[in-house]
């Protein structure tokens, strides 16, 4: 008879109870939610750096064109990880890849860059409420009309009257600013309204400005180059640190706008635009897909029965 003592028990229980709590753990690791690496930071950020493009698009052209670079790539491999893997498996999916892409396309592309344009232009019209009153972009094409005048006449001509040179820009300065309203009230509404959101309202900004108010700023300004420089490059200079001032004002507000929206994009794009309006129809074209599969498949299975009862 074989004896078997109570310490041989304990040890093969606690074995035992050992072995179950590793299995557990096993099974645990094993059932840890999937977390993707592009979803999450700091992978995530490059989706956001086409907003940074946007944003400075007024100060670095070059450079914002550059921004655009990783936010594409990320895109791409986004779009292709979605259609290649079902979270940490492989199971190739079309429709998957398909609704990643339109998420990706409204809430790192569209979207963003429609907000950031929308931010310029309402930092630009906040000018209205300080100062001369005048927006940033009528400052703005202001002093290029200075510049450009400057260019095309001989301001610093010492034999001239410093009375008659100022009159001239006045002159000037009066018919440019007419023939923009003129060319403005040519527009539809809808010109108008792309006008005043995405395009930083370029097109309108000395158009609708009050005509007086404009003419003082642009005789005000003019004055004052000429009278603290003393040459045509020295004048350049000069008006291209304060077009870039007013420039990064913009930039500010497209910054300002697009970290207020960042996350009401997201949620917008994944609870509106995918689960409201591309799930519904991927499940519709799935469903009609099923339908003609089992519709071609129904004849064979008619054909095989009549030959077996044959």
């Amino acid at each position: 008879m074989k004896i078997t003592s109570i310490n041989t028990l304990n040890f093969e229980a606690q074995k035992a109870d050992t072995q179950a709590t590793e299995t557990t753990k096993k099974k645990h690791k094993k059932e840890k939610k999937y977390v993707d690496p592009l979803a999450n930071w700091p992978m995530r950020g490059l989706g956001y750096t086409n907003d940074i493009g946007v944003a400075i698009s007024e100060i670095a052209p070059t450079a914002s064109r550059l921004f655009w670079v990783p936010s594409l790539m990320y895109f791409g491999a986004d779009v292709y990880d979605k259609y290649k893997n079902k979270g940490n498996k492989y199971d190739p999916n079309g429709p998957r890849a398909f609704s990643q892409a339109v998420f990706q396309a409204f809430a790192s592309i569209i979207l963003p860059a429609t907000f950031g344009h929308i931010g310029q232009s309402a930092f630009s019209q906040l000018d209205k409420y300080k100062g001369e009153k005048i927006s940033t972009n009528a400052k703005e094409q202001t002093l290029r009309f200075i510049k450009h005048h400057a260019a095309e006449h001989d301001i610093f001509n010492t034999t001239r009257n410093k009375e008659d040179i100022i009159n001239n820009f006045v002159q000037n300065f009066e018919i440019f600013s007419k023939d923009k309203k003129e060319v403005y009230k040519t527009k539809n509404i809808f010109v108008k309204t792309y006008d005043k959101l995405l395009a930083n309202c370029k097109r309108g900004a000395i158009a609708n400005t009050e005509p007086e108010k404009l003419k003082a700023f642009a005789k005000r300004e003019f004055t004052k180059v000429l009278e603290n420089c003393n040459n045509k490059e020295a004048l350049g200079a000069n008006l291209d640190k304060q077009i870039f001032k007013l420039k990064a004002w913009k930039s500010l507000g497209s910054f300002a706008v697009l970290l207020l929206t960042v996350k009401p994009i997201d949620m917008f794009t994944e609870n509106v635009i995918i689960k409201k309006c591309v799930k519904p129809q991927m499940d519709y074209l799935n469903k009609q897909h099923s339908k003609m599969e089992n519709f071609a498949q129904s004849p064979k299975e008619d054909k095989q029965t009549s030959e077996k009862t044959a």
